[in-house]
């Protein structure tokens, strides 16, 4: 494993968790948050891509961007919806559920059944989201916000798939690609947008864009596209305790007994799943190993 590629990651994750905080902060709604930092983020990666490697694509590979543009544009505004609803922990608690979907995921992919173990674990995460819902009604804003933040975790865990399975593209093409095919999805619902912001609020917006869009996701697309989804499984975990500290210590949320046992019961379950999937693999690969020189 390539350590550039791991340090990559640590550092989109580190981003992933203090993002939550600027979109909580902003009074932007989630479809104007979107639509600036797509914009943001095809302006620049379109200079980084080069006029070069974009008219070089053919046209699969544009078929190929445009569904990680999709992909990634569902999850977003998904996401963004889940924070504003609910909390900046809750939310990034919630995303942190793909690595639940990309077990069953891995099956249709990749042919790789689900194990028993796999099915303890996934039991664990579903009463740990039982602990952190407040009120099975959505009427809760807090509970709508994470089933929302669910949904945006389905959509983030085809993602790796997908760049994995087209990292024959440049790097920064992709990244271009998945911001200006997500815009179509934002644009759909434009005339939601709020525009009555502070200075404070564009402020935010240029951080979001720039550091929290063109820096982390770009990175995570690297880190995902060259290290195994075991691995980034691990990684993006650590967004999480980062994001209930901050929370924490900077809005004010209320860290109650049972958010925190439910936060620790799915990040839990989902460690031990990519750590037990991590295994499975090496041993997989020594028994092959070993085949071929018998």
């Amino acid at each position: 494993m390539n350590p550039r590629y791991y340090i990559e990651g640590l550092i989109a994750v580190f981003l992933f968790g203090i993002t939550p905080i600027f979109i909580k902060e902003v009074t932007a709604n989630a479809i104007t948050i979107g639509l600036v930092r797509l914009v943001i983020g095809t302006s620049f990666l379109y200079f980084l891509a080069t006029n070069k490697n974009l008219r070089s694509l053919n046209k699969s590979e544009w078929k190929a961007l445009g569904i990680i543009g999709l992909l990634f544009g569902v999850h977003w505004v998904t996401y963004f919806i889940s924070v504003k609803l609910s909390t900046p922990s809750m939310a990034i608690l919630s995303v942190s559920t793909f690595g639940i979907h990309m077990i069953y995921l891995n099956w249709f992919f990749k042919g790789q059944k689900p194990k028993v173990l796999d099915v303890i674990l996934v039991s664990i995460a579903l009463f740990g989201i039982y602990l952190i819902v407040p009120e099975f009604t959505l009427k809760n804003d807090l509970t709508a916000g994470i089933l929302v933040g669910l949904v945006s975790a389905l959509f983030f865990a085809f993602l790796p798939f997908q760049q994995q399975k087209h990292q024959k593209i440049n790097s920064m093409t992709r990244a271009f690609g998945q911001y200006f095919f997500a815009l179509p999805v934002f644009l759909i619902f434009i005339t939601e947008s709020n525009w009555n912001l502070t200075n404070q609020d564009w402020y935010y917006l240029a951080i979001l864009g720039v550091l929290c869009t063109v820096g982390a996701h770009t990175l995570w697309l690297r880190a995902t596209t060259h290290l195994e989804p075991t691995t980034t499984s691990l990684i993006f975990y650590l967004g999480t305790p980062i994001a209930m500290t901050t929370s924490y210590f900077f809005l004010n949320e209320e860290m109650n007994e049972s958010k925190l046992i439910g936060a620790g019961l799915i990040v839990s379950a989902n460690i031990f799943g990519s750590l037990a999937k991590r295994r499975s693999l090496r041993l997989s690969a020594t028994s092959h190993s070993k085949g071929h020189e018998l």
